[in-house]
Formats: C-alpha cells, structure tokens, sequence
C-alpha cells in the first residue's frame, strides 16, 4: 500500500481508526484465521507512531478481504456450472409462454448447487438468476420484460428458495450420517 508520506492526520483519529479496522478485519475472519487475525492486532500495538499504525490496520483490512474473495470465488468449476445453468435458464425463459418452467429450473438448479456446495450457499441464487438480466441485456431482446424491466428480478425468490432446500437437505444428510461419538 503506497501511502503519501506528507500527508499528517491527527493521532487520535488515526487510532481510533485502526481500531475500527482492526474490529472488521476480526469480525470478518472465518473462526480458522481468527488466531491470525489476533496476532495482526497485536503487531499493530506495537507500532508507536499512530500513522503508521493506521496503515498496518488498513492493510489488515487488505488481507482480509482478499481472504474472503478467494474463498467465496474460489471454487470456479461450481461458479462455471452455476452461470451456465443459469444462462439455459435464462434462455428457456426468454423462449416460453409462461413462467413455470424458469422457476422451476431455478429451484432445481440452485437446489442442485447448495446441495453439491453448502458452504455459503447463498452464492448460488445470485449466480443463476442473475443471469437473465446479463442475457437480456447482452441480447438487447428485452422480450417479456420490455413493460417493466426490473421484471428481470423475479428468478431470485424460486432461486433463494431452492438454495435453502438444498442447504437444509444436505446438513441434514450429513447429520444422518454422523455417527455418534464422532466429531
């Protein structure tokens, strides 16, 4: 991070500051980086100049949310299969009388999804049903849509509904599962 050297902000401001980011980047961690996390906090107290503190926590911040980028965009073969789910989805939509079998694909597809990766399964009904909007427009066939385009929208409630179902079958598969006595 490349930070102006001239540029002097009032210490407190700067602590309180750090210790706003240092907050968030805690809060942020999933429970196995947390120890990191306490330890980035605890270099942090020990640098005296209230600037330079400031940018150590900045780049905490940093860290942290390129953890959670790779993490929530890490797993691309599930992302790939989810857009082009969605983009069949999107496609039968724009082809069909009626609504049904769009909601119906997305409910399986996103069910689909979260069961196959339950971790952070909200992902999953963004990534389909936001793919008729980005067909819709790179096809610049608003089709149905064309009186109220937000109409688009409609996939996320059948796609968050899927999700759900997907998530709480496959918990509930892996409880069935456990054995007691395990951890």
């Amino acid at each position: 991070m490349r930070i102006d050297p001239g540029l002097q902000l009032p210490a407190r401001l700067c602590d309180a500051t750090a210790n706003l980011l240092n907050r968030f980047t805690l809060y942020c961690l999933p429970d196995h980086r947390r120890l990191w996390g306490q330890a980035l906090i605890a270099e942090c107290g020990q640098i005296s100049n209230a600037y330079d503190r400031l940018v150590w926590s900045a780049g905490g911040v940093s860290m942290t949310a390129n953890e959670f980028l790779k993490n929530v965009f890490g797993d691309r073969w599930i992302w790939a299969v989810g857009i082009a789910l969605g983009t069949l989805s999107a496609v039968v939509d724009l082809r069909s009388e009626t609504r049904w079998p769009y909601s119906i694909l997305m409910v399986s597809f996103s069910f689909a999804l979260a069961y196959w990766q339950p971790k952070w399964a909200w992902r999953w009904p963004f990534t389909v049903a936001c793919c008729l909007p980005v067909v819709v427009l790179a096809a610049r066939n608003w089709g149905p849509y064309q009186g109220d385009r937000f109409d688009v929208f409609y996939g996320l409630l059948p796609a968050a509904i899927g999700a759900v179902m997907g998530f709480l079958v496959r918990r509930g598969a892996d409880w069935l599962r456990h054995k007691p006595g395990e951890n």
